[in-house]
């Protein structure tokens, strides 16, 4: 079913086209439909929010909807930054679900902290969904519903016969999905991490892109708050990055 082998837009393409000629339609976790056979596409933003847009431009090319999270306290990037921040809103305007990835090891697991931390970022930073994902969750949150917003791994959208993901970045996945494809398994939650679908398919690649985008962006902060100091040792430079 599934012509590539490796990490890329070419890939991601085929899983949404093979997805449609099964005769599944892509949702949104706060729209789901009654009935019919759903796809619930669903990205954790822990590494790459540029490749998030990606995801979400090749996606809405296709027509689906996509669901994206990205996180509060991320040491990849900085969901504060005026880059991230104006992806978060391309993105939803493209029609997709866009809302916080928790890390519940900082955050907790309770309704109204999370609720309120919604709100908060709503109101202070940008308009995110009322639609969430744990990072790394527990045993506690899996098949959990909150009344106040939705979580992804809410029992409506989540159990482990129909929940697939690319983690660890594997493409182990791939099988299962074109069964349940073919078999016509009424919901299924496919989680793609935005980082491991740029194109580069080298695990030290991946990290020197990283770190090289990561001491462009400190590099960034130092030259407009901090010039007078660093200014003379800083080079100015553009550059663009896939992760």
């Amino acid at each position: 079913m599934f012509e590539r082998s490796d990490f890329g837009a070419k890939l991601f393409g085929e899983i949404i086209a093979a997805a449609k000629s099964a005769g599944y339609a892509f949702a949104r976790l706060d729209h789901a439909p009654a009935g019919g056979k759903v796809v619930f596409l669903r990205h954790d933003v822990d590494i790459s929010a540029r490749n998030a847009l990606v995801l979400g431009r090749l996606a809405q090319e296709q027509g689906v909807a996509s669901n994206f999270f990205f996180q509060l306290n991320a040491e990849t990037y900085s969901i504060f930054s005026d880059e991230v921040i104006e992806i978060m809103r391309t993105l939803r305007a493209a029609g997709h679900c866009v809302g916080l990835h928790i890390d519940e090891m900082r955050f907790g697991t309770d309704e109204g902290v999370i609720r309120r931390t919604i709100d908060w970022f709503s109101s202070c930073v940008v308009t995110v969904d009322h639609v969430m994902s744990f990072h790394r969750p527990s045993k506690a949150v899996l098949g959990r519903a909150y009344a106040s917003f939705i979580n992804a791994y809410d029992p409506r959208f989540f159990s482990t016969d129909a929940y697939l993901s690319d983690s660890r970045r594997s493409l182990a996945f791939l099988p299962t999905l074109a069964q349940w494809l073919g078999s016509g398994r009424p919901r299924i939650q496919l989680l793609l991490h935005p980082e491991w679908w740029t194109g580069i398919n080298d695990d030290r690649a991946i990290w020197d892109e990283l770190r090289a985008r990561r001491q462009h962006e400190l590099a960034q902060y130092l030259m407009i708050n901090c010039r007078k100091v660093f200014g003379h040792v800083i080079a100015a430079e553009t550059r663009d990055f896939r992760v």
